[in-house]
């Protein structure tokens, strides 16, 4: 599939025409453990109803925070754990610490939970399994918020990763992508908003033109001329 439209959305809001992937932007921390399977159920309703993917909130199973992935038939294609928790549920939830790619018609999908989107080890996993559409969804707390942690997040990893990142959060909603594939060379297919609906559409063909740019973690001498040139400017 050449084109996939993300609609980032408040939960069961009609999605925009055409749109191929849904992900639910909630305000809440997560969905409790006692509310998750109705919940579920409900978003596979959705699904069902609009024939999209959809990307629910967060959701706590077995003290353990998820993500997971419906197709549009209602059936849960994959599910993802936190691998990080943070520091407010350090004593409440258990990490899970495996990186699962979801292999759908409209891509290769990486559902990163809360903040693993600032753990740059798990995103380049995810990159070397073929993901090419990472799906963020977290909670921050509004004294932890700044606007650094946007660039720090869905930004880098965008930059450091030849994929899409759909972010999503209590704050704001945006997607990213690699510089050399936006048109302004901002790193966003979709600037950071607070909205209640964002839509952006991914190009997945496009991913390729960062492919073969220096990686300076791979190619050392490559790392040192680009030193070199920085220093003398």
């Amino acid at each position: 599939m050449s084109k996939t439209t993300v609609c980032v959305t408040i939960p069961f809001k009609k999605p925009k025409p055409n749109s191929d992937l849904v992900v639910f932007n909630d305000i809440r921390p997560f969905i409790p453990e006692w509310d998750s399977v109705a919940y579920i159920k409900g978003c596979s309703r959705y699904a069902m109803q609009y024939k999209v993917y959809l990307v629910p909130a967060r959701v706590v199973i077995d003290n353990t925070l998820y993500l997971c992935l419906i197709d549009p038939n209602g059936e849960i294609l994959g599910v993802q754990g936190a691998s990080h928790v943070s520091l407010a549920y350090h004593e409440k939830f258990i990490p899970d610490n495996r990186v699962n790619i979801i292999s759908t018609q409209i891509g290769k999908i990486f559902l990163c939970v809360d903040v693993d989107i600032y753990q740059p080890a798990i995103l380049r996993n995810a990159a070397l399994q073929g993901a090419n559409i990472v799906v963020s969804s977290q909670y921050v707390d509004s004294y932890q918020f700044t606007r650094e942690l946007i660039s720090t997040g869905i930004w880098n990893s965008a930059q450091q990763n030849p994929f899409y990142v759909v972010g999503c959060c209590n704050f704001f909603k945006a997607v990213a992508a690699p510089m050399a594939t936006t048109q302004d060379s901002s790193g966003y297919i979709a600037q950071p908003s607070n909205e209640s609906t964002l839509v952006a559409n991914l190009y997945l063909h496009k991913l390729q033109k960062d492919i073969n740019l220096p990686n300076p973690l791979q190619n050392k001498a490559f790392a040192l001329e680009f030193a070199k040139t920085m220093l003398t400017e």
